[in-house]
């Protein structure tokens, strides 16, 4: 790796209503190791929490109809736990699953794209669709930010050897 740091540019879109975030993020690393940073339990504990939230539990099942759990844990040690389905799969390309927060009726879908972008990096699409109004979306922005912040140095952190396993 280059030690180039993710470069990010975000854009919020109104596809008739406000209930649909779309991220841009250049990341400093190929398809295959973003991929793996979303589908290997070991990495999303590194990186998929805001801020100084934690992660203590990050539960895949990466095959479609496959369910997935994660708690982050804030400073002050209350959970927050999204977990949904894995509707798309298709390895180093796309990523397609539902997204539920604990204790909440309302369901949101979470759709990553990854595109091959020049030498050793990789363009992420995150479009987050189905929130209710403008407020929500606005908070899942902060999130995503927040975690997404995280991802380049994950993806730099592994040998190169750390990639290649299988989900």
């Amino acid at each position: 790796m280059n030690g180039a740091r993710g470069m990010t540019s975000r854009e919020t879109t109104s596809p008739g209503s406000e209930t649909t975030l779309v991220i841009r993020r250049t990341l400093p690393a190929t398809p295959d190791r973003v991929f793996a940073a979303w589908t290997r339990p070991e990495l999303v504990r590194r990186w998929f929490s805001p801020g100084p939230m934690r992660i203590d539990e990050a539960s895949l099942d990466v095959r479609v109809g496959g369910s997935y759990r994660i708690v982050m844990m804030s400073p002050e040690g209350e959970p927050h736990s999204p977990g949904g389905v894995y509707e798309e799969i298709v390895p180093n390309e796309k990523l397609v699953f539902s997204w539920k927060w604990a204790g909440s009726e309302l369901v949101t879908r979470v759709t990553v794209e990854l595109r091959a972008s020049g030498a050793d990096q990789t363009e992420l699409t995150l479009t987050h669709e189905g929130f209710p109004d403008q407020e929500t979306r606005e908070a899942h922005d902060k999130g995503w930010a927040g975690c997404l912040a995280k991802l380049p140095a994950t993806l730099e952190s592994e040998p190169d050897g750390q990639w290649t396993e299988a989900t």
